[in-house]
Formats: C-alpha cells, sequence, structure tokens
C-alpha cells in the first residue's frame, strides 16, 4: 500500500515507511512500519466482523500502533480536513465544566415536540396520573379447593389471592407449602442464598392477623415471594453471589421490599445471582433449570427464575442490565416484565450499571406480572 492521499513519506524504504499528514498543523499522524504493513494487508481482506477481532487482537499484543491501524486506506483512515476542524473547533469551544462523582449523567430522552414536562402536560390535560396504581380486580374463588400442597404451590398469584382473601387457606399454611418445597428443591438446584423461615412465619402470621381484622391489603397479601439477591434485607446477608461478601450484612430494607411487605407479600427467601450479577453461577456453584437440570437456568436473574419455575415462591423479583430478566424467563419458562428504566425504585440494590439496571417481576403467569408491577411501581 503505498502513501495515502493528503500525506507525504517521512522515511524512505520499501520494507520501512512511515507517512504524515502535513495538514494537520504540527500533529504527525504517523502510517505503517514494514513490519506492521504485512499485518495491514492481511487485515484489509477480511469481513467487518473478522476485521474487528484481528484488529483488536494486533493492538492488545503491541503488534500494530493505533496511528499506524487507522490510516489504512480507504475506510479507517481519519479524513484530515475533519480532523483540523474538529481540532479547531475544540480549542475556540467552551472550556469543560468540571463534573464530580456525584453529578448525575445526563439520561433524560425527550421524544417529541416541546421537551421535558410537554408530555406530562398533556396527561394532565387529559385528566390522566401516569404514577396512579390501577386497582387489578381479583375474582372470588368458585369451585373445589384444592386440598393438595403441591396444586396450591402451582396456582398463579391471582388464584393463590382469592384462596387467601376469601380465608380458604391461611398465609401461614401457604407460606409452610412453599417453605417445604424450598428447601426439598434448593439442594440440587441451588436457587437460594438465605432461606428466611422466621421472618416469612411473622409476615404470614400478620398477614393473617389483619385479614381476621377485616383488613386485605390486595392481591399480593399473605403471597410468598423471593427476592434476588442483589438487594438489601435487614437481618440477612446481602452477598450479591461472591464468596468476598458472604458475610456482609447492610441492615436495612430495599425499597421495593418495603412496598412489597406494606402490600402484605410475604417474603421468605433471598435468591441467587449470578457472582457480581453477571450469569448463573456463584460461590456455591451453577443455579439449575428446573425443566432440565443438565443447564444452568441463566442470569443474571438465576435464582428467581428456577425458584418461580419450580413453584418453590409464588413470584420473585429479579433484575436487568441487559437481559438479566428476559434470558432466566426464557429458559425457565416463565412470565416475566422488564420495566422501563427507572420505572420501579433500586434503592438498596447492588449497582452494575447506573444508566441500565432495572428491576422487575419473574412469574408464572402475565397476569401475575401485572399484579407485582402495580405493587412495586
Amino acid at each position: 500500500m503505498g502513501c495515502p492521499a493528503n500525506c507525504v513519506a517521512l522515511v524512505g524504504g520499501e520494507d520501512d515507511v512511515a507517512y504524515a499528514y502535513p495538514e494537520l498543523e504540527g500533529e504527525t499522524k504517523m502510517g505503517p512500519t514494514g513490519d506492521e504493513q504485512g499485518i495491514l494487508d492481511d487485515l484489509s481482506g477480511l469481513e467487518r466482523r473478522q476485521f474487528l477481532k484481528a484488529a483488536a487482537a494486533a493492538l492488545a499484543t503491541g503488534a500494530v500502533r493505533p496511528e499506524a491501524l487507522f490510516g489504512i486506506e480507504p475506510r479507517l483512515r481519519v479524513d484530515p480536513e475533519f480532523a483540523k476542524a474538529l481540532a479547531q473547533q475544540s480549542q475556540e469551544g467552551p472550556p469543560p465544566v468540571p463534573l464530580g462523582n456525584g453529578e448525575h449523567p445526563a439520561l433524560v430522552y425527550q421524544a417529541y415536540p416541546g421537551g421535558t414536562g410537554s408530555l406530562y402536560q398533556k396527561w394532565q390535560e387529559a385528566g390522566v396520573d401516569p404514577f396512579m396504581r390501577h386497582d387489578i380486580q381479583i375474582a372470588p374463588w368458585e369451585g373445589t379447593v384444592p386440598g393438595d400442597p403441591e396444586e396450591i404451590a402451582w396456582l398463579p398469584v391471582a388464584r393463590l389471592a382469592s384462596l387467601v382473601r376469601d380465608r380458604h387457606i391461611s398465609s401461614v399454611d401457604l407460606t409452610e407449602i412453599y417453605l417445604e418445597r424450598m428447601n426439598r428443591y434448593d439442594p440440587e438446584l441451588m436457587f437460594a442464598v438465605s432461606i428466611l423461615p422466621e421472618r416469612a412465619r411473622e409476615e404470614a402470621q400478620q398477614a393473617d392477623m389483619d385479614l381476621r381484622n377485616g383488613t386485605w391489603r390486595g392481591p399480593l397479601h399473605g403471597i410468598p415471594y423471593g427476592v434476588k439477591d442483589l438487594f438489601t434485607v435487614a437481618g440477612t446477608r446481602t452477598t450479591w453471589g461472591s464468596d468476598s461478601f458472604i458475610d456482609q450484612r447492610i441492615e436495612e430494607d430495599a425499597d421495593l421490599v418495603v412496598r412489597l411487605r406494606e402490600a402484605g407479600a410475604v417474603l421468605i427467601a433471598k435468591l441467587a445471582t449470578g457472582e457480581f450479577a453477571s450469569g448463573d453461577r456463584w460461590y456455591r456453584g451453577q443455579t439449575r433449570n428446573p425443566w432440565n437440570r443438565e443447564e444452568g437456568s441463566s442470569g443474571s436473574s438465576a435464582g428467581p427464575g428456577s425458584a418461580t419455575a419450580a413453584a418453590a415462591v409464588a413470584f420473585a423479583i429479579g433484575t436487568e442490565t441487559q437481559g438479566s430478566i428476559v434470558s432466566p424467563s426464557r429458559r425457565n419458562g416463565l412470565s416475566a416484565l422488564r420495566p422501563t428504566f427507572g420505572r420501579v425504585s433500586r434503592y438498596g440494590g447492588m449497582v452494575l450499571s447506573w444508566s441500565m439496571d432495572k428491576a422487575g417481576p419473574m412469574c408464572r403467569t402475565i397476569e401475575d406480572c401485572a399484579l407485582v408491577f402495580n405493587e412495586i411501581r
């Protein structure tokens, strides 16, 4: 490859030549040396994905300098006029504003005329409150009440809500059904970090007492669930799936745990996350798919996916940065909702990506996702 357009040779010789772009006014853009040229010739014929992989390897090993690689003609060469204009703009522009670690990144994107606030104003003009929790009706229980604990465990939340509200089953008895399944299946599936029988029984007793006193808190009243071990729960460990934090305790309930408690739900377990919210492997091993125990449950909401699919909880709360709710839900055959960023509070949860983390319900039916989401949003 000869000297690209708009450059002059700096060092002569067929085997050792470098190029510079005089238009950049003092900035020297070096072209390839003889050794680099052979590598670049090999790269130039590759398909895009192969090129990116091979180029990254060449840069990482130092076989090719960045300034030589980005001088490839014609696809990757920086246009001198563009570079010159960019440099001039940078010199003439205002000085950058210093940003500290406490500054929030710019995350608001308004894809409609009028900018920030106009959509909310339209909602107000239409008499709509986008933050209102909807009153989802639970139909009365009809027919024979199941007597088999196995059958009860597999009922969707909407049906369990009827049983509890109409006092066909107590929250205490329902909690014992799920605690038994939790202890039965966890040794093989490895979906639980901490099983919380004392807390669960206390919350179930409170739910039953509220019902006896005429208070029904809604569809999740008395319903056992599990939460991913990225969220803090007072009185127990928050390990983030890592043996480096196996004894970590943060004595505060995460916001969504508080909301679910106020809705009457019963927390029975902290459920496994892949280490630091990645994959389905953590310090106990790999969380398994209950439908095919030869494979992992996917992650990083591995425990919520596996435990819900095994009917060891009525529903669970997972988190997602990039696929960690939808992937284990697909793998384990669940319904789930990955909410819009910011729709559900992440207070008390480990941060993987400040601008991408979401929390949402993982359930066995779509209707259950709506019931849970309505209480945590």
